[in-house]
C-alpha cells in the first residue's frame, strides 16, 4: 500500500508548514519590536483561529467513520480498499486525523502570536503614556 501522505495529502502537510512558517516569522516579529497589534484586531484573528481550531475538531468527531467503513465487500479487493480508507484517515503523522490535528496545533499558536502581538502594542502605548507625562 502507499503511504497516505504521499497518496494526496502532501498538500495539506505543506500548507500547514506554510502556516507555521507564517506564525514564526509573527513571533519574530514581536519578538524584535518590529510588529505591534492593535488588541481588538489581535483578538478578532486569535478567535478567528480558534474558530477553526473548533471546526477542524468536529471534522476529528467525524472521522471514526471512515474506521468503521462497510460496504465495499468481503472479497479481497473489498477488503484492501477498506483498509486503504482506513489508513489514509488514521496513519500518524501523514493521515488525514494527524494532519487536522496538526494544524489545530498550529492555529493555537498563531492565535497565541497575535495576543503576544497585542500585548507589545499595550506595553508601547503605555511607555509612549509615560513619556509624554515626563515631557519627553
Amino acid at each position: 500500500m502507499t503511504n497516505a501522505g504521499s497518496a494526496g495529502f502532501a498538500g495539506a502537510a505543506e500548507g500547514i508548514k506554510a502556516v507555521a512558517a507564517q506564525t514564526q516569522w509573527v513571533n519574530q516579529q514581536v519578538g524584535s519590536g518590529m510588529l505591534a497589534l492593535d488588541p481588538d484586531a489581535a483578538e478578532k484573528a486569535a478567535k478567528h483561529c480558534e474558530d477553526e481550531i473548533r471546526e477542524l475538531q468536529q471534522l476529528v468527531r467525524r472521522s471514526d467513520q471512515i474506521t468503521r467503513l462497510t460496504g465495499l465487500g468481503e472479497y479481497p479487493d473489498g477488503r484492501d480498499l477498506t483498509q486503504r480508507f482506513v489508513d489514509k484517515a488514521t496513519t500518524s503523522e501523514s493521515g488525514a486525523v494527524d494532519l487536522i490535528r496538526q494544524m489545530q496545533d498550529e492555529l493555537q499558536k498563531m492565535a497565541d502570536a497575535y495576543r503576544a502581538a497585542a500585548k507589545d502594542y499595550r506595553a508601547i502605548d503605555e511607555q509612549h503614556a509615560q513619556d509624554i507625562q515626563r515631557g519627553m
